[in-house]
């Protein structure tokens, strides 16, 4: 027995026959081949299709990002600009007062009118 392992058993090798050979081409195979194909191309345009609409996203929230900062930016200069305005409507009202207009008239010298002349208005008489 210890000889019969020591041989080793030949298998023959199986050939093709060629008709099997020459069968690759039929129109089965061929159907076969262009199923695969087509499911291919449907792959790489369902994957092209995702590539575009993650495109289309992400361009669409960095565009309403970029618009909030915006916004952002713009609302804290109206609140500055309104600031500002209320700080120059309080300057004039300061600068409007009449008793700083006295103080400043006196400042300078300047003294009430005893008199003040009016001139009446005469009538005009329209020339036909």
């Amino acid at each position: 027995m210890a000889r019969a392992s020591a041989r080793v058993l030949e298998v023959p090798l199986r050939r093709e026959p060629r008709s099997r050979a020459l069968t690759l081409h039929t129109p089965a195979v061929v159907r076969s081949a262009s199923w695969d194909l087509r499911i291919f191309g449907l792959a790489i345009v369902a994957i092209g299709l995702a590539f575009g609409l993650a495109l289309v996203y992400v361009s669409q929230t960095t565009a309403l990002s970029v618009a909030g900062y915006d916004l952002q930016k713009l609302a804290a200069q109206r609140d500055e600009l309104r600031r500002q305005n209320s700080l120059l409507e309080v300057q004039g009202a300061r600068l409007d007062s009449p008793a700083r207009i006295a103080a400043d008239a006196q400042r300078l010298g300047m003294v009430h009118a005893r008199y003040v002349p009016v001139i009446p208005a005469q009538t005009l008489i329209a020339k036909r």
